[in-house]
């Protein structure tokens, strides 16, 4: 499996939003904004089962996941990847990913019901800047 390189393990070890790019039924792209968690060498998030890009990735189980770097557009990092969904009705990767944005998962606002963690096993990385 590649490793993120030490160059760009900071936009994978920060709390910042990063783009999720999955592939429709049709074969169109989706992408959507994701927070995210770096769990040793995998991407792992928490994400709802009604949403399509829930949807997309549980029909067709690859994804890539965009970091921009914020201080400089130039400086990028993409994971592609295959990708595996585990029911979460415990919320233990939704109180993990929300913790690690600074947010108490008790009262943030996001629904709770019907989560998945997903997880973003690389098969390629590609760092850019």
């Amino acid at each position: 499996m590649p490793a993120i390189p030490d160059s760009h393990l900071d936009l994978a070890t920060s709390p910042m939003t990063a783009m999720l790019a999955t592939v429709g039924a049709d074969g169109t792209p989706q992408v959507t904004a994701v927070w995210f968690v770096l769990d040793g060498d995998v991407i792992t998030m928490s994400l709802t089962t009604d949403r399509q890009k829930t949807k997309n990735m549980a029909a067709r189980p690859k994804a890539t996941l965009f970091l921009l770097d914020p201080a400089n557009a130039f400086r990028t990092l993409e994971i592609r990847g295959d990708v595996t969904i585990e029911d979460d009705p415990e919320l233990a990767m939704f109180d993990k990913a929300i913790r690690s944005y600074g947010q108490d998962p008790a009262t943030f606002p996001a629904p709770k019901e019907n989560r998945v963690k997903v997880t973003i096993v690389p098969t390629r990385i590609v760092a850019q800047g």
